[in-house]
């Protein structure tokens, strides 16, 4: 299997039009990842994998392709529903693999409350992998031993858990415009991040008066998802919809998108950012995709 796939990926190098040192395919153990690839070839894979669309799937399950940046051309399409769908394709199995990292994430938080909770006491590396979970998390407490690493444990339980892919799908659309816009095109960001003060970020051409911020640039698509990701998972903005959800899961509810999207007023300058994620979620009803997982890697259709 390992030599078919090396001969797919050499397939796919020399059938491309750029140049090999740009292009990037590259099967892990997790996925397809791909970079530098322009509108036809992305058609192909997805046609060779049957992912057609980005709803629908057998048994809602999709294939783990990952684009790390929007195809080339991707600005070229002119049909607004094309353009829409593609970009729903895109984005979806990233969502997806967002949620597969925090749930390994929070397993392994988890197996070490355990642990604790056993023998009352934490090794010298395992304090320090707590610490810095808490750090990430933002997490503060001048506690000390057992009731500190206790504090964590509960504070880790409520803000290290799932977001409906939902959310992170039409929050991205909705913030770049279905990646149309600058920041998603040079610099790789869903969400429009910004950092402040520095000259380290894409300048905002439509900004006359504050300089005092830029956007974010990320290596990857994905890069702006996650970092996004653990704003709702660790920003005080966010309290009320990790308290939901903590709520909802202890009462063994399903956790959706729309149910969640009145959570995210903060999320965006957007006016009523909020009325507008629901809206979207309904509107491409992208509820199913909550409910949806990744398939595991598999060999192309073409060679199976």
């Amino acid at each position: 299997m390992i030599k078919k796939i090396l001969i797919y990926i050499l397939i796919l190098i020399f059938s491309f039009s750029v140049k090999a040192e740009e292009q990037k395919v590259e099967f892990q153990y997790d996925g397809l990842y791909l970079r530098h690839i322009n509108l036809d070839q992305l058609k192909t894979i997805y046609d060779d994998y049957d992912y057609h669309d980005f709803m629908y799937m057998p048994n809602w399950k999709f294939p783990p392709i990952f684009l790390e940046t929007l195809p080339t051309d991707f600005s070229s399409i002119t049909d607004p529903q094309l353009r829409n769908r593609l970009f729903l394709q895109i984005v979806t199995p990233l969502a997806l693999k967002l949620n597969e990292e925090i749930i390994a994430e929070r397993d392994g938080i988890e197996a070490l409350r355990k642990e604790f909770e056993e023998k009352h006491d934490l090794s010298p590396d395992q304090i320090k992998y707590l610490e810095e979970k808490a750090e990430k998390y933002d997490i503060f407490t001048r506690l000390k031993g057992e009731r500190r690493y206790a504090l964590y444990f509960a504070e880790l339980n409520e803000k290290v858990d799932i977001i409906p892919p939902s959310i992170m799908i039409a929050s991205a659309a909705i913030e770049t415009n279905w990646g149309t816009n600058r920041p998603a095109q040079i610099a790789n960001s869903l969400y429009r991040e910004l950092v402040w003060y520095t000259d380290e970020g894409l300048e905002p051409l439509d900004e006359k008066e504050d300089k005092s911020y830029r956007y974010k640039i990320f290596p990857t698509l994905y890069d702006s998802m996650k970092s996004h990701a653990l704003k709702i998972n660790s920003h005080v903005n966010y309290e009320m919809f990790r308290y939901n959800r903590h709520s909802m899961k202890e009462r063994g509810t399903s956790l959706q998108g729309r149910d969640m999207a009145h959570n995210m007023i903060y999320d965006s300058n957007l006016q009523n950012f909020a009325g507008i994620l629901d809206y979207t979620i309904t509107f491409y009803m992208l509820g199913g995709v909550d409910e949806a997982q990744l398939a595991p890697l598999e060999l192309p259709k073409s060679m199976r």
